[in-house]
């Protein structure tokens, strides 16, 4: 039950991300169709988008944002969570692994002439 929440949260969430990121994004146009007509067309379109239309797009995003916090926390994620303990031996467990896999390398060749007596 708590994946399926998960991956519906997550996937909410990325709707809801990609859709206020367009949306902050679409403005442009109008801005820059404001700066080159200027006038009060210039000036209303500027306020009405500075005013009315952003301060919606910020609320989408930062609900997308506690929404994307939920579903991790439904996930189990532990993105935001400090643990030096854990990240230490995923670091030093890497290195294990690469120096393994060179200990298995030499170990498969054979020695050399000069090695076997």
């Amino acid at each position: 039950m708590r994946k399926k929440i998960f991956n519906v949260l997550k996937k909410i969430y990325g709707g809801m991300m990609f859709t206020s990121f367009f949306a902050g994004l679409l403005p442009i146009f109008p801005f820059i169709a404001a700066i080159i007509v200027g006038g009060e067309f210039g000036e209303k379109t500027s306020v009405f988008l500075y005013k009315q239309y952003y301060p919606v797009v910020i609320i989408i995003g930062s609900l997308a944002i506690v929404l994307g916090l939920v579903a991790m926390y439904f996930g189990k994620l532990e993105g935001l969570s400090v643990k030096k303990v854990a990240a230490k031996e995923s670091v030093d467990g890497a290195d294990k692994s690469a120096e393994e896999e060179q200990n298995e390398l030499s170990d498969k060749e054979e020695p050399s002439d000069g090695e076997k007596q």
